[in-house]
């Protein structure tokens, strides 16, 4: 997956030190010395791999896109995850009900909305949360 940046660093330090995503120091992209600028990161967390690629123009497009899920086990993971967002103060939703499970919404540095969503299952149900913000896609 590739997501792009308006501040690759900023946006790789949140995937690294929000979420558990690892930096690949030997995989990183720089132009050709003598300037030698970053201009990707390639992270991994499990089986994924993601870069983050500087393209201001590009991530201002993808503003409150909600692209990504990740999975986690069950709704006691959520508040586990909405304490530690509240200590690093990122703006995230409260945990709402889908059709099936239980998610939440986290929004990254270039504002592209990440969504965490339960395997965990309750009974199937279409009254589902709404929220124009977190949940807008």
């Amino acid at each position: 997956m590739k997501l792009p940046a308006k501040d690759v660093l900023k946006t790789t330090k949140f995937y690294t030190e929000v979420l558990p995503f690892q930096r690949d120091l030997k995989l990183d992209h720089q132009t050709p010395p003598p300037e030698s600028r970053l201009f990707a990161t390639i992270l991994c967390w499990e089986e994924v791999k993601l870069e983050i690629r500087q393209n201001e123009d590009w991530a201002e497009k993808t503003v409150g896109v909600d692209h990504i899920t990740w999975t986690v086990d069950k709704r006691e993971d959520l508040e586990h995850w909405t304490k530690w967002l509240d200590e690093k103060g990122v703006n995230h939703s409260r945990i709402f009900t889908g059709f099936s499970g239980w998610a939440m919404s986290v929004e990254d540095p270039d504002g592209r909305i990440v969504r965490l969503y339960t395997k965990e299952e309750h009974e199937w149900t279409t009254e589902t949360d709404r929220d124009e913000y977190w949940l807008r896609n």
